[in-house]
């Protein structure tokens, strides 16, 4: 059984939230990383999971669910997640979520930052340099500048166009974070009824994943771009502990983390980037609205 269930919609926007809603299931069976990325081949991410023997390793313990799940953000800015998940299973179905782009973007901008592949902590600033990036205004060991390209990132109607094209459309379902939040409960079962499973009662959809950030600099720093010294001890421990990670970074970032967003914009800047996908956000949905209902 093939994984037929693909959450790929933009970060920040309820993708993991909901991979966990419907992850707890009994009929519906989650990859065991989360984000295995394995479809987005035009990202070199140490995070992909680049084998597809290794991939479909994650779903080995499925026991009897019928539905096999994962969700990577990365499947709806990549141009070839679409083509491949469809060569792999043309049946699969396809869930989107989505946010107004001024309420994404400066969510994203402070994701990176926290993650510590942006440099520029100023929102606005970053905006102002959409398609502009390059080693003189990002961090030197980032190797995909383009993914700070916050107007092509925010461009939804051709992301999701790319899933229309290949899928039917009774395969797709599409959702606007204020909507899901507002109806939690409403739209779990809408999914449910999408993918043909029954409702299990779930009333509790708790908050998941919210902004983070940095209390001092250091650590993001330190962890991304650890000293050589630091670098061949952790290299030596995990040789003799046969571990293939410490889980230091982590316990550092957890150490040095505090909730609440940095990234802050304006009044002004939120009407241009509404105004910036207006025409782009009218054919969006247009193309949601001509898709099939639920029977």
């Amino acid at each position: 059984m093939k994984p037929n269930l693909f959450i790929v919609g933009a970060p920040k926007c309820g993708t993991t939230a909901w991979a966990e809603y419907l992850g707890s299931h009994p009929d519906i069976f989650f990859s065991e990383i989360k984000e295995p990325h394995h479809f987005a081949t035009d990202r070199d991410s140490e995070l992909r999971i680049a084998d597809r023997a290794d991939y479909l390793r994650l779903f080995a313990r499925r026991g009897a669910a019928k539905v096999l799940g994962e969700a990577s953000v990365t499947y709806l800015l990549s141009e070839v997640a679409a083509r491949n998940i469809h060569a792999f299973n043309p049946d699969a179905k396809i869930l989107i979520f989505l946010r107004n782009q001024e309420d994404y973007l400066p969510s994203r901008h402070n994701q990176l930052v926290f993650n510590g592949v942006e440099s520029i902590t100023d929102f606005e600033q970053a905006w102002r340099l959409s398609g502009r990036r390059d080693a003189t205004n990002a961090p030197a060991f980032f190797k995909h500048p383009e993914l700070l390209d916050y107007r092509a990132a925010g461009a939804f109607g051709p992301q999701v166009e790319r899933y229309y094209a290949l899928f039917p459309e009774d395969q797709i379902r599409v959702f606007h974070f204020d909507n899901w939040t507002e109806q939690s409960r409403q739209t779990y079962l809408e999914i449910l009824r999408f993918l043909g499973i029954p409702d299990d009662g779930r009333t509790d959809f708790p908050p998941v994943h919210q902004a983070r950030h940095h209390a001092t600099k250091f650590v993001v720093k330190f962890v991304r771009q650890p000293p050589r010294i630091v670098r061949l001890v952790v290299a030596l421990i995990k040789k003799l502990t046969r571990r293939s990670g410490l889980g230091l970074a982590n316990w550092l970032i957890e150490l040095d983390s505090r909730p609440g967003t940095l990234s802050q914009i304006s009044d002004e800047l939120r009407r241009e980037i509404r105004d910036f996908y207006e025409k782009d956000n009218e054919k969006l949905q247009r193309r949601i609205w001509s898709a099939p209902p639920d029977a």
